[in-house]
């Protein structure tokens, strides 16, 4: 990964520099890997003619903000678009394997951008794997291709611009500057994943209840089971068990069987399944109201995943 702070000139500086082509793209942009499994990529750039790029997308969670302009992307067969004309856009992705990227801007624009990268190692060296509420983003990790959309308020927006337009710092206080504000940003991301609850306290023995009903939802094997009977498995009561389940996962059991089951049928479409089996996968009887799902869990139509 290209590390550092550059500036992209608007000519070439060389003898022969009437004779080259005009550049397509000049402004100022940040690559910078602030510590191992953290890296920090910042965009304020006039980008002057059509491109289309090509990259590899490496394992990881990327927080996405797009303050202006937009993004054509394609990881793997998950297309992405951010357009941020009105508002600023943003999301989290998940990619749980390296991944072809490639990206089409097609026309000249203005494209402010933010992306914050983090993988495996970042979260085990920072113990977020011991954390009690950590239930929501490792369940988003461990899906490929996953994408989440984020409400972009004031502060998304405000550490975001001060990440884009820092202060000048002497080089090790940039770095660290960098770093916290990149944190920050990531952690507020993350926030919107887990509600904004309180951390939960569950005991030994229900978080082991929990983390039971979880694996029985990721198999498929509770699919049709009502809450008394998911209740009864457990040994618990459903008003119990719903209230320990949002306390870990910060949603609803039924809010997360919907969701593997979508996410089940993503995977299923990106094999190349129909709408309608990817539809009935995710126990849907209407490729219509699994559509509308789907668009609203990952920001595209599944008919999308096809092309």
């Amino acid at each position: 990964m290209n590390t550092g702070r550059s500036s992209l000139a608007a000519s070439q500086s060389h003898p022969a520099a009437h004779h080259a082509p005009p550049p397509a793209v000049r402004g100022h942009f940040v690559s910078e890997t602030l510590r191992p499994g953290l890296s920090l990529h910042c965009t304020h750039i006039d980008i002057l003619q059509a491109m289309h790029t090509e990259s590899r997308a490496e394992p990881g969670l990327r927080l996405i903000l797009m303050l202006e302009g937009t993004l054509e992307a394609r990881f793997g067969k998950q297309p992405l678009r951010l357009n941020a004309s009105r508002q600023p856009q943003g999301v989290l992705l998940s990619i749980a394997e390296t991944e072809q990227l490639q990206r089409d801007i097609p026309q000249p624009m203005q494209q402010r951008q933010v992306v914050i990268a983090v993988n495996r190692q970042w979260f085990e060296e920072g113990g977020f794997d011991n954390l009690s509420d950590r239930g929501s983003t490792l369940g988003l990790c461990r899906q490929h291709l996953a994408v989440r959309p984020l409400q972009v308020g004031a502060t998304l927006g405000r550490l975001a611009g001060q990440l884009l337009h820092p202060a000048q710092r002497s080089p090790h206080l940039q770095r660290l500057y960098q770093e916290c504000h990149a944190v920050e940003l990531l952690m507020e991301a993350l926030g919107q994943l887990q509600g904004d609850r309180p951390s939960c306290a569950l005991k030994p023995a229900e978080r082991r209840r929990v983390e039971k009903l979880q694996q029985l939802l990721d198999s498929g094997s509770a699919d049709g089971w009502s809450l008394a009977e998911m209740a009864r498995e457990m040994g618990s009561n459903p008003t119990t068990l719903q209230r320990q389940f949002r306390l870990l996962h910060g949603c609803s059991i039924f809010d997360y069987l919907r969701r593997q089951r979508l996410a089940r049928a993503h995977q299923l479409l990106l094999q190349g399944a129909s709408v309608t089996e990817a539809a009935l996968l995710a126990s849907y009887g209407s490729p219509a109201n699994f559509a509308t799902a789907f668009r609203r869990q990952y920001g595209v139509c599944p008919r999308s995943l096809r092309r």
